[in-house]
């Protein structure tokens, strides 16, 4: 035993790749996992007391640079709400907020996040706008930038803002920041296929909003409906755009598409005969894909329910997102995972731990590294107070609670909420 090892104690552990551990340990060397298991000879060097250890929590889909547009519709009493109405004034709200504006959203949304255990995350930006404060940040991440536009100008447009930023990072950037560069062509019914298809050459991460609104493939198989109108409105309808195909799913996997890593937003709107293409075994040469569900942004909308069940059983990987606070009260993947519990009870707490750890981390190639509690693995991980109850079934004290993420450890150097009485100083644990 190296006298450099911490050993965490808790009431539960949770690995993820094993069995939940009734008072467990968890061992920490040199930023990273040592050790998981039962109490054993060594009395733990800090006793976090009845709370939950879970790896790092994994955000495979947001939005840092949006804030709230309407405060009364955050609340989900006030759900449903029309989407496209939304989408409307999350248009408005980019354009009437300067760069200065949005780079404060990010670095406030981006410390709500840290604060809810959130240890790696997906975020889709505006030319790399999130970056810095990414980079700054105790958090692995893949940074989008979005790409957008059926009109050839502006396509070129968003096109250059996004090779202007990634060609201002260099790779010794990237390591330093435990982050890189990725592109998101924006959804099929406001990107032109060009722009696709040039995001995909580039063998970088890509993500994009597929399938996530029932308005899309009638815009795809008819070139009609509100979008049209919608876009038609804001200027951004091209009278020669051709979409590439008239089902969603090719937008990734037709042709040259197929040879990227592709992160899919929502989903809700594939063809259930597609799913099998979205199976780790009908990629191309490894190449992976995964669906990103936000369960309270899907409820906002009112949309029909989420294929989610449907994919997993196919053995489609679905992974947890938050959207962006324009559209879900917060940024917890932890609560998105309570939610999706009480909608749908049947789901388990091992596949949704997963959905929200290790899942995650498969789609953004970072799986050897971190969602799990695993020796060898970084010390990422999440302390969640659980309630002073017994209950047969441990997942259930961390799901059916909602009690917070109280401190979180980003290669084993932890920040801990100030309100967390007991541990907040964490005695005998670095902090970052």
């Amino acid at each position: 035993m190296s006298t450099t090892d911490l050993i965490l104690g808790a009431r539960y552990v949770f690995p993820v790749e094993g069995d939940p551990i009734h008072e467990g340990r968890v061992t920490i060397r040199d930023g990273r996992i040592a050790a998981v298991g039962p109490p054993g000879n060594r009395s733990p060097d800090v006793d976090l007391g009845n709370v939950a250890v879970i790896p790092g929590l994994v955000n495979a889909h947001t939005h840092l640079e949006l804030s709230s547009i309407d405060p009364a519709r955050d609340d989900p009493a006030s759900w449903p709400e029309d989407e496209i109405d939304w989408l409307g004034r999350v248009i408005a709200h980019r354009r009437e907020n300067p760069p200065g504006s949005l780079r404060d959203a990010v670095d406030r949304n981006l410390d709500e996040a840290l604060r809810a255990g959130t240890t790696m995350l997906a975020d889709t930006t505006s030319a790399g706008l999130s970056w810095d404060a990414i980079a700054g940040a105790p958090v692995r991440a893949v940074v989008f930038a979005e790409l957008i536009g059926l009109k050839r100008m502006r396509g070129l447009e968003t096109n250059r803002q996004a090779w202007d930023w990634i060609s201002s990072i260099q790779p010794a950037d990237q390591v330093f920041a435990n982050a890189k560069p990725g592109l998101s062509p924006h959804a099929p019914y406001s990107t032109a296929g060009w722009l696709y298809h040039r995001a995909a050459g580039t063998q970088m991460p890509l993500s994009t909003h597929l399938a996530e609104l029932p308005e899309e493939r009638e815009l795809l198989q008819h070139r009609r409906g509100r979008l049209r109108t919608f876009l038609e409105d804001l200027g951004a309808w091209d009278d020669e755009w051709e979409p590439i195909s008239p089902e969603p799913a090719d937008y990734i996997r037709r042709g040259a598409l197929r040879e990227a890593d592709w992160i899919v937003a929502h989903g809700t709107y594939l063809d259930p005969d597609d799913f099998w293409q979205l199976r780790p075994e009908a990629a191309a040469d490894g190449h992976r894909v995964a669906v990103a569900f936000c369960p309270r942004t899907h409820a906002r909308f009112g949309h029909q329910p989420h294929p989610y069940r449907a994919m997993l059983e196919r053995g489609v990987v679905v992974c947890l997102g938050t959207d962006s606070l324009a559209s879900t009260p917060s940024l917890s993947i932890l609560d998105e995972m309570r939610f999706l519990h009480r909608l749908d009870p049947s789901l388990g707490g091992p596949l949704l731990l997963t959905m929200g750890t290790l899942f995650g981390a498969w789609a953004l190639r970072a799986e050897t590294v971190t969602g799990s509690l695993k020796p060898g693995k970084s010390g990422d991980l999440a302390i969640v107070s659980l309630p002073d109850r017994e209950a047969d079934d441990p997942y259930a004290l961390l799901l059916d609670s909602d009690l917070p993420v109280v401190a979180s450890a980003f290669e084993g150097r932890f920040r801990a909420d100030p309100e967390w009485g007991p541990g907040a100083s964490l005695p005998g644990v670095s902090s970052g």
